[in-house]
């Protein structure tokens, strides 16, 4: 019923509307007109969409689209958007292995978790392969020509991506740069290891793990971008480390409800887009003063040629912008920090409940505190873990693509042009694809057992468009998995809660167990 005021205001209204002497112009009828053309247009669109369905239209299946909003209206109310990972799964359920959804603009999006979909998606061929950009990033960064020369790595196209990667990334994806980091590796993992030790209670529990990942994501990166070491495992972190580490976050949330929420932002000064231009003003100020700090060291192991390496070659590379080698260091450590915190959480939470595959680890590894590459090979009980990890929780559960020629999924055929979100996280867990796909069994691994698609783990993207920290990401689990279960094995109580913060992460504040052998 409505409530009394209710019943006031609208018969104030209807005494108004009937009672005022007309105005010089009436303007009465326009909030009338304004709702029946709504409603026109609304119930037309129903219409045309049952009509399309009754004839068997070749539309993908999907949840329906509304007008002005398309189908991001469900994030806004049936699913919570720190829970996206959960909102696919449902929608795959509901839709089947290939849906579609629309944007507010009317653009179609086609999600797909079926593995001949995405092998084709994935391995069709292109020398400049095209990634739908982060928008709030391009936007931003195009307001900002005296900073950025362009959208960066991730966000440029075509040409402009093609000579950013082939300056940019070689030094980075080399096996001989890894192999020389290496050394400098082991002593900050050390570092990690005392600075655990310190935080452990005397049962073992250390509370904030997750920000102690971070504090080591972001020391291993900036070692290896800007080749110095900065202090960011000391036992008491800096207030610089904790804003950087803040920002980063807040930097991926915006991006996720610049994507996910309401477009706002394109039109106005958001309170969303400023978080976003905040989070990346501190980034950009606090890298800029690390890279400054870099280039003035000049004792210790900012000399050593292994760690300073990528660094130098970035800023003495002539064909590249000067504002383009910031931007590229800036998205390297910004990206490099979560990936790898995340991907270090969620492996140790997966082990925890397998304390005999943490033995097997333990048994493969020499007792020496120095681990060379040989080392890690000899123990391929730390790879087959890793990598089950990643095809349990990856931290990017999908890959964006813009199909560059036509092609045919799921009997629909799909125009160049599309744009295709890669579910690979969500095939990963499908039973057609991995024999009991929802158990942590890292010996699948090494005995397959058969469905084993092994092809649809895919952390860190497929082709030329692979991220191109993968292999020290890779390198640096390893290393700290090895060393972490030489000295304890981990324990961990209840569930992790996961969210969606443009990558999969854990909610903080994480808490686990690190118990002597």
């Amino acid at each position: 019923m409505m409530s009394l005021p209710g019943v006031f205001l609208f018969s104030h209204y209807v005494e108004s509307l009937w009672s005022t002497p007309p105005p010089l112009v009436d303007w009465s009828c326009v909030p009338t007109l304004v709702l029946a053309v709504t409603l026109v247009v609304v119930v037309a669109t129903a219409l045309v969409a049952r009509t399309a369905e009754n004839k068997q239209s070749t539309r993908l299946p999907g949840p329906q689209p509304l007008p002005f909003l398309g189908t991001r209206w469900l994030f806004w109310s049936r699913y919570k958007m720190n829970k996206l990972h959960e909102a696919y799964e449902d929608m795959f359920r509901r839709y089947g292995p290939v849906f579609v959804e629309t944007t507010p603009s009317g653009a179609s999006i086609v999600s797909i978790a079926e593995r001949a979909a995405l092998e084709a998606v994935l391995r069709t061929p292109a020398k400049r392969p095209y990634r739908p950009p982060t928008e709030i990033v391009q936007m931003y960064r195009r307001s900002k020509p005296e900073r950025y020369a362009s959208t960066g790595l991730v966000n440029e196209q075509g040409e402009k991506w093609y000579h950013l990667r082939k300056h940019l990334t070689g030094e980075l994806t080399s096996p001989s740069t890894m192999q020389g980091f290496l050394p400098e590796l082991n002593n900050i993992c050390d570092d990690f290891l005392v600075l655990l030790d310190f935080c452990r209670r005397s049962d073992g529990t250390v509370v904030g793990f997750d920000q102690l990942t971070n504090r080591m994501g972001l020391e291993s990166v900036c070692g290896l971008m800007l080749g110095t070491r900065l202090g960011f495992l000391e036992r008491w972190m800096s207030g610089r480390a904790a804003t950087l580490a803040t920002a980063v976050k807040a930097h991926f949330r915006a991006q996720r409800d610049s994507y996910y929420g309401a477009p706002l932002w394109k039109f106005a000064p958001t309170t969303l887009y400023r978080t976003f231009v905040r989070s990346e003003e501190t980034i950009h100020t606090i890298v800029s003063e690390l890279m400054e700090e870099a280039k003035l060291k000049k004792q210790g192991t900012a000399n050593d040629d292994a760690m300073r390496e990528i660094f130098i070659k970035i800023l003495e590379n002539p064909a590249l912008d000067m504002r383009d080698k910031k931007a590229a260091v800036i998205d390297f450590i910004t990206a490099g920090i979560e990936t790898l915190a995340n991907s270090l959480v969620f492996l140790l939470y997966l082990l925890s409940g397998r304390p005999d595959w943490q033995r097997t680890i333990r048994d493969e590894l020499p007792s020496c505190s120095t681990l060379s590459a040989e080392d890690i090979a000899a123990a391929p009980s730390v790879h087959a873990a890793i990598y089950e990890a990643f095809r349990l929780l990856p931290t990017a559960p999908f890959l964006a693509r813009l199909l560059d020629a036509p092609m045919t999924i799921a009997g629909h055929k799909l125009p160049a042009g599309t744009f295709v979100l890669a579910h690979t996280g969500a095939a990963c867990r499908r039973e057609e694809n991995f024999c009991r796909p929802g158990e942590f069994l890292p010996e699948r691994w090494l005995q397959p057992m058969t469905p084993h698609a092994a092809s649809l783990v895919a952390p860190f993207g497929r082709g030329r468009r692979m991220c191109p920290g993968k292999r020290f990401v890779d390198l640096e689990l390893h290393l700290l998995l090895a060393k972490i279960m030489q000295r304890w094995r981990v324990e961990f109580d209840g569930e992790l809660d996961i969210q969606f913060d443009f990558l999969l992460a854990p909610k903080s504040p994480v808490s686990l167990r690190l118990v002597e052998w």
